[in-house]
C-alpha cells in the first residue's frame, strides 16, 4: 500500500546538519519555511513537528477551548479530529459525499450551532475538498476553515494551489505522504496577525527571531505573554524536506500517471465504482479508492493474489473517545460498506501496476 520515498541526497543533508552546530530550529527550517511558501502560494507558514500540531495549532489560534464545537467529518484519521478533544471542545461529525469521501457541504449548515467555532474539511486521499461551497457556508456563519490538506501537498483548486485558500491548511510530512520528513507537519495561514503568533506559539510562545544579544544569555527584556508550545520542526527534518521538495513534481507525477492508468482500466469493471474526478482540481493521489461490491471477499483474493489494500482509515465515530456511533450520517455509512484503497506509492514498476490492475478484475469478478 505504501513506501517510504527517501532520496539519496536526502542522507547528505541530514549528515551536514548532524555536523554544524543547528541540530534543532535553525536556518534549514527557515529555508525549507521559504521554499514550501514558494510552492503553496503563501508566505505565511510555519514548520511543526507533525501535521497533528498543525491543526492543533490552527485550533489554538482560532481559541477553540472547552464547550466549542467543532464541525468535522468522521470519515478521516483520527489525527484530525484528537485535537480537538485535546482543545477540550466537541467534535460535531457532519457526513461526506459518497462520490468523493470529502466534506458534503450540504450537511454542514445542520451541524452549525451557536457553540460552532470552526469547519474542518478534509482533502480525502489528495482529492481537494468542494472548498468553494464550504468556504461560502462557513463565511455566512462567521467561521473559520481549517482545511487537514494531510494527503494534498501539491493539489490545486480551481487553478490555486491547496494552501493558500482556506483560513488554515494543516500537512503532513509523515513516514508515508508524498514527501517525508521523518515526522513533520506545516499550517498555512492567511493572515498576518495568526500568522505572527503562530511563530510564538509553536516555541513557548516566544518570538526566537525579535531576540537580542545580551551577554547574560537569553534576553532579558523579552516578555511572554501567551501559552505557547514546543511543536516546532528542527533542521535535521528540514534538510530531508528541502531535499524531498526538489522531487515532489515527479512524485506527483508518477502517481498521476498510475491513477490515470486505473482509471483507464477500471472505469468500466462491473462491481466497480470509482471515486468522482473533476476537471476542476487535481488530485494528489495519496490513495486510490474504489467503491467494491462485496468488499471482504474482494479484499482476500486481493491478499491472496499478492496486492494488499486497505480501509486506511476507520470512521472516527466507532470509537468511544469520540462519543461512538452516529445513526445521521447515511453517506459514511453507506462508504463503510464498500469502500477500499489499492496500492498506489512511487515504488510501483510498470509491472507491479498490470499486476494490480489483473488481481482486481479477478478479484472483483470472483467476490
Amino acid at each position: 500500500m505504501f513506501y517510504p520515498n527517501i532520496p539519496e541526497e536526502a542522507i547528505q543533508a541530514v549528515a551536514d546538519v548532524l555536523r554544524s552546530k543547528y541540530v534543532g530550529e535553525g536556518p534549514r527550517v527557515a529555508e525549507f519555511e521559504a521554499k514550501l511558501g514558494t510552492l503553496l502560494g503563501n508566505r505565511y507558514v510555519v514548520t511543526v513537528n507533525n501535521g497533528t500540531s498543525a491543526l492543533f495549532l490552527a485550533l489554538d489560534l482560532i481559541g477553540v477551548g472547552p464547550g466549542d464545537e467543532v464541525v468535522t467529518p468522521a470519515h478521516t484519521s483520527q489525527a484530525t479530529n484528537m485535537p480537538i478533544l485535546q482543545r477540550g471542545a466537541k467534535p460535531v461529525f457532519a457526513d461526506v459525499r459518497y462520490e468523493s469521501c470529502t466534506l458534503d457541504p450540504g450537511d454542514i449548515e445542520k451541524r452549525i450551532s451557536s457553540k460552532t467555532k470552526a469547519v474542518v474539511c478534509v482533502d480525502w486521499g489528495g482529492y481537494p475538498s468542494d472548498l468553494d461551497e464550504i468556504r461560502k457556508i462557513a463565511e455566512e456563519h462567521n467561521l473559520p476553515v481549517i482545511e487537514d490538506a494531510a494527503h494534498s501537498l501539491g493539489a490545486s483548486y480551481k487553478g490555486k494551489k491547496v494552501g493558500s485558500i482556506c483560513d488554515y491548511t494543516a500537512f503532513s510530512f509523515q513516514a508515508i505522504k508524498h514527501i517525508t520528513t521523518g515526522d513533520g507537519g506545516a499550517l498555512t495561514i492567511s493572515e498576518e496577525n495568526q500568522y505572527s503568533k503562530a511563530v510564538r506559539r509553536k516555541w513557548y510562545g516566544i518570538d526566537r527571531s525579535a531576540r537580542k544579544f545580551s551577554y547574560l544569555g537569553f534576553d532579558p527584556d523579552i516578555d511572554i505573554t501567551e501559552v505557547g508550545y514546543k511543536i516546532h520542526m528542527n533542521d535535521i527534518a528540514a534538510a530531508i524536506g528541502i531535499v524531498q521538495l526538489s522531487y515532489l513534481h515527479e512524485v506527483l507525477a508518477r502517481r498521476r500517471f498510475i491513477a490515470t492508468r486505473y482509471r483507464e482500466e477500471l472505469g468500466h469493471v462491473d462491481g466497480i465504482e470509482l471515486m468522482e474526478n473533476r476537471n476542476d482540481r487535481e488530485s494528489t493521489n495519496w490513495l486510490f479508492s474504489l467503491h467494491v461490491k462485496n468488499r471482504l471477499s474482494f479484499a482476500k483474493n486481493m491478499w491472496s493474489n499478492g496486492v494488499e489494500v486497505s480501509v486506511v482509515n476507520w470512521r472516527n465515530d466507532k470509537y468511544t473517545v469520540f462519543g461512538g456511533l452516529r445513526k445521521d450520517l447515511p453517506n459514511t455509512d453507506r462508504l463503510y460498506q464498500d469502500y477500499i484503497a489499492i496500492p498506489i506509492h512511487n515504488r510501483l514498476s510498470d509491472a507491479d501496476i498490470d499486476h494490480v490492475i489483473n488481481a482486481v478484475k479477478l478479484s472483483v469478478r470472483n467476490a
